[in-house]
């Protein structure tokens, strides 16, 4: 399964999609799609200032498509209806 790597020095500087291990290869645009959408969170999540835990996130994507969420529109909204498994809790 692939993972988030966090980038830059901020938290939300960005994740990126590491490449999975060829046992559980992800065609090109499979992978884009699972991209696009956690770049989406990740941006939503800068705007409302929330922390995220990049590697719950990445593997919330992954699980969902996988499952069947295939549609990058119905990936989106089902990532962000699970937005509370990869908040980080503060103060």
């Amino acid at each position: 399964m692939a993972i988030a790597r966090e980038t830059g020095d901020s938290p939300f500087q960005g994740f990126e999609m590491l490449r999975a291990p060829k046992s559980q290869f992800l065609k090109p645009k499979d992978r884009a799609i699972c991209q696009r959408v956690v770049d989406q969170v990740t941006a939503d999540a800068k705007w409302y200032s929330t922390p995220m835990d990049g590697q719950i996130l990445a593997s919330t994507t992954l699980n969902l498509f996988q499952s069947g969420v295939v549609n990058e529109t119905n990936l989106l909204a089902h990532v962000r209806a699970r937005r509370h498994d990869f908040t980080k809790l503060t103060g």
